[in-house]
């Protein structure tokens, strides 16, 4: 067999085979235009990243901060700030601490019974940066006579377990 000749790449004898300047100039803006969008969604993939690291550190610490202060004393039960320390060199932490009444928590004698503690973890200070938990502590009972007597004074009387 004999081989195929090939026409010419250009249409004009005689002129050489490549791409014309504007052929090239439309190339390059798609692909800096790529390029761009391609960069602006790794910025938002890393902004997105770092706000749920800080949600996942922020929770931990309220959680364990909380933890700590609703196992102090209930009388002696006071709000405070303070940081982690070396282990969590960036965040830092502000409680405060309320009464709950019989009014805001619609149970009748629960006057003195009930404390909120709010936690909210901040980064680096920065007011925009805040992670806040609550929790509801009670008044632990001292002896279960007492308890009982409370119990039944507020129309709540316990329901199965052991007769003695």
């Amino acid at each position: 067999m004999l081989p195929l000749k090939r026409p010419p790449c250009s249409s004009k004898p005689g002129q050489a085979p490549g791409f014309t300047l504007l052929e090239v100039m439309i190339a390059v803006a798609l692909i800096a235009i790529a390029l761009v969008t391609l960069i602006g969604a790794q910025a938002r993939s890393v902004a997105l990243a770092t706000g749920s690291r800080f949600d996942v550190v922020a929770s931990m610490l309220a959680q364990g901060k909380l933890t700590e202060l609703s196992r102090a004393d209930f009388e002696g039960l006071t709000g405070g700030s303070g940081d982690f320390g070396e282990a969590f060199p960036h965040f830092s932490w502000q409680a405060e601490v309320g009464e709950v009444g019989a009014s805001e928590s619609g149970i009748k004698g629960s006057d003195g019974l009930l404390k909120t503690i709010d936690v909210t973890i901040l980064l680096d200070g920065d007011a925009s940066q805040t992670y806040t938990a609550r929790t509801i502590v009670c008044k632990k009972q001292q002896d279960a006579a007492g308890a009982g007597q409370r119990a039944g004074a507020g129309g709540v009387r316990p329901r199965g377990g052991l007769a003695r």
